[in-house]
């Protein structure tokens, strides 16, 4: 790491990289701003014991819970934020974890979840959402329409092919 970088705060080159979905078509599932909803519906989509990656958390009480529940990533994910260096943390996705983390949600509101919240098992990312909350939601072509049409219908929104 540069000494500018540490001096302004910004993630070098050499640190942006990582893991992100590499499908040519995936899915294209319709934006919700409604984040507890989205992790309860989590479980709808992908396997359990999946790792969920959130970047540039917005609220203190987000990142502190996140801080204690987080494991140490056994992959790098390709960053959204370059700055200022964002806050991050992989999260092991099991149903009784996310909705843990929506109850918290429920009893600690936010404005701001995150910035950037992705899913990955392995080395295969599942779901990137850069812009999350805003943006399309994109899901591996490795998850199947089934799944896919479940979590989009318990979402309340619409599902598609393409980027």
């Amino acid at each position: 790491m540069s000494l500018l970088s540490r001096i302004i705060g910004y993630v070098p080159r050499e640190e942006r990289g990582g893991i992100r979905l590499e499908d040519k078509q995936p899915w294209r599932v319709s934006s919700t701003r409604d984040v507890t909803r989205f992790l309860r519906a989590l479980n709808l989509l992908v396997p359990d014991g999946s790792i969920a990656y959130f970047e540039a958390t917005g609220e203190k009480h987000v990142a502190e819970y996140l801080r204690k529940a987080a494991v140490t990533p056994a992959v790098r994910v390709a960053l959204g934020t370059i700055w200022p260096r964002p806050d991050c943390y992989h999260f092991v996705l099991t149903a009784g974890a996310a909705e843990e983390l929506a109850d918290f949600l429920d009893h600690n509101p936010c404005g701001f979840f995150c910035a950037h919240l992705h899913v990955y098992r392995g080395h295969s990312v599942l779901l990137q959402w850069y812009d999350a909350f805003d943006d399309p939601i994109y899901v591996s072509r490795s998850i199947d329409e089934r799944a896919v049409s479940r979590f989009a219908c318990a979402l309340g929104v619409t599902y598609g092919i393409g980027w």
